[in-house]
């Protein structure tokens, strides 16, 4: 553009030639009332009206019979944040909406909205455990937003994790987990609430190494008289790793007199994890002691601070392996940690550890698929078991999923599962499709029907999967491109990430699912987007030369994958 067009441009536009339009807010509101599709697009456009106008006109619609409507008035309210207060007690209501995309949008406006909706807490806290795992998310994100006072979230929480299905409870601890920095503040607020103490435990040892920050509250929480408490902060401070050395000798204090063995075993594998030699001699005088489960996880305290040597670790190994045996879950657990952490000899291990993860309790499935997963594919044919048992198909699924592209054995008894009734596990039975990746190309004809699900979440993870396929399901991109318009803009995002991926070569493709990748390089809703979306134009090469100036600019602002891609579509 030259400059003499950009000043007569400028000019045009004062003196009122060229204007910016602006929404017609009354006529918006009329369509509003209207229904049907022009009431959708009303909704949507009112996100950019007054907030005088717009705010109680959304907000009437938020009372409206049509659940797309409501869903559309609580996402345009949310683009108001604060100014829409107002709105907060009807949307509360609609936490309690049968329809999940309502509750969604219902908690992520809420969160937008910030502390004038706090009377809402009791109603998402409750959601945390939701069924659907995108109203679960959205109802974390919102608590954080909020920014509540902890003293009056943390005893809701504590009674809705204890009151809640034991199947729900691990994927929100994980959720919570995922929070990262967002969710220490709150963490360490946990951890000196006593009723929370436990739980938090549980999310700080998911956390691992993140948890850092609040090895301080771990270490006080060592003084509670409740044994599962003080057991399950060993674990944590023991997933945090060689950071949470400056618990060290309250640890070995632990180790030497706590009267619990449990939480002496638990000692004895944290001090192996923080990778301190001072630890040797008083794990070294426990091991040779009367308790012979605290003798076996001294002795794998003591293997994994001598790591080459080799007759330590196999004594470790094999002691490790009888205790899967035990009778005590605790005692289970604390070896099934240790046998996903000790570079045991696999011929002693491997079939054990399998036979295990048909053990009911929970805690201990978590800890024995971690072990699972670092042990490896070889012990596939007895996990693809578990896909057939109600009670460990989610467990079996998961550790596919973290083996991805290393498990493509896995794809026939994944694709019988994908006829499943239940919509969430055909949900996550699509995402370990997808990271085995190419090698799943097999099940396309399985995975097409899900494209037309009216299950948002369904539809989403059949593209995910679809587009780590790749080439082989070029069949499926009719059928994936019309999403690119469809009203949710992650639906669009994924629409076109998938195709990018499927078909990097056709032009046609390229010229529908460049701009919608485009206006994704400034999507800030989710972390990784930017990222993906920049990846997602490389691969369509010179066909995606229009999205240099943008790729350009997302590149300069520290998008890394924008800066690669500029490269690989320059050449």
């Amino acid at each position: 553009m030259s400059a003499r067009y950009l000043f007569v441009c400028v000019a045009l536009f004062l003196c009122g030639t060229l204007s910016a339009a602006e929404p017609d807010a009354g006529k918006l509101t009329a369509d509003l009332k209207a229904g049907g599709d022009a009431a959708y697009q009303a909704a949507d456009d009112l996100a950019d009206a007054p907030a005088d106008v717009a705010i109680p006109a959304l907000t009437e619609a938020l009372s409206s019979d049509d659940s797309e409507l409501q869903r559309r008035a609580a996402r345009a309210l949310a683009q108001f944040g604060k100014d829409a207060h107002t709105a907060s007690p009807v949307l509360a209501k609609l936490l309690d909406s049968p329809i999940p995309k309502v509750r969604a949008y219902a908690a992520y406006a809420l969160g937008k909205i910030g502390n004038g909706s706090n009377k809402a807490l009791p109603k998402l806290i409750k959601l945390i455990t939701d069924e659907d795992p995108n109203v679960r998310r959205e109802a974390l994100e919102a608590m954080i937003e909020m920014d509540a006072d902890p003293d009056v979230t943390l005893p809701i929480m504590v009674s809705v994790l204890e009151k809640a299905d034991p199947a729900m409870v691990l994927p929100v601890l994980s959720e919570m987990a995922e929070k990262g920095d967002k969710a220490i503040p709150r963490l360490r607020k946990a951890l000196q609430y006593e009723k929370a103490a436990y739980w938090a435990c549980l999310v700080a040892a998911e956390m691992g190494p993140d948890a850092a920050p609040a090895v301080p509250e771990l270490t006080a929480v060592l003084d509670s008289k409740d044994p599962e408490v003080r057991m399950h902060a060993l674990i944590a401070l023991g997933e945090i790793g060689p950071a949470a050395k400056p618990a060290l000798s309250r640890v070995v204090t632990a180790l030497q007199s706590d009267d619990v063995p449990a939480v002496k075993y638990s000692a004895a594998f944290a001090l192996a994890a923080m990778e301190d030699s001072q630890a040797t001699e008083a794990l070294q005088k426990a091991a040779e002691g009367d308790d012979a489960f605290l003798s076996l996880m001294s002795y794998y305290a003591v293997a994994k601070l001598n790591p080459e040597d080799k007759q330590k670790m196999t004594t470790a190994a094999t002691f490790l392996v009888e205790a899967m045996k035990n009778e005590n879950p605790n005692v289970r657990a604390a070896a099934a940690r240790c046998l996903a952490n000790l570079e045991a000899p696999a011929e002693i291990v491997q079939p054990i550890i399998a036979d295990a993860l048909q053990d009911a309790d929970p805690r201990v499935v978590v800890n024995i698929t971690d072990a699972i997963v670092k042990m490896g594919p070889q012990v596939l044919p007895k996990v693809v078991k578990g896909l057939k048992n109600e009670k460990m198909k989610w467990v079996s699924v998961a550790i596919i999923r973290q083996w991805g592209e290393a498990a493509p054995e896995a794809v026939a008894p994944l694709t019988e599962a994908l006829s499943s009734d239940d919509e969430q596990f055909q949900a996550e039975v699509l995402m370990a499709l997808g990271a085995i990746g190419g090698k799943s190309a097999g099940a396309i004809e399985q995975i097409r029907p899900f494209l037309k699900s009216d299950s948002r979440t369904l539809q989403l993870d059949a593209m995910y999967a679809l587009g780590r396929i790749g080439a082989p399901a070029i069949s499926t991109t009719d059928e994936i491109a019309p999403m690119l318009s469809n009203d949710d803009p992650f639906t669009q995002f994924a629409a076109a990430w998938s195709l990018a991926h499927i078909a990097p070569e056709d032009a046609d493709v390229a010229a529908k699912a460049v701009p919608v990748l485009i206006t994704h390089l400034t999507d800030a809703s989710q972390e990784y987007i930017p990222g993906e979306a920049a990846h997602a134009l490389s691969l369509f090469g010179d066909k995606a030369k229009s999205a240099l100036p943008e790729l350009k600019k997302a590149a300069e602002a520290g998008n890394e994958s924008a800066a690669e891609a500029v490269k690989l579509i320059s050449m």
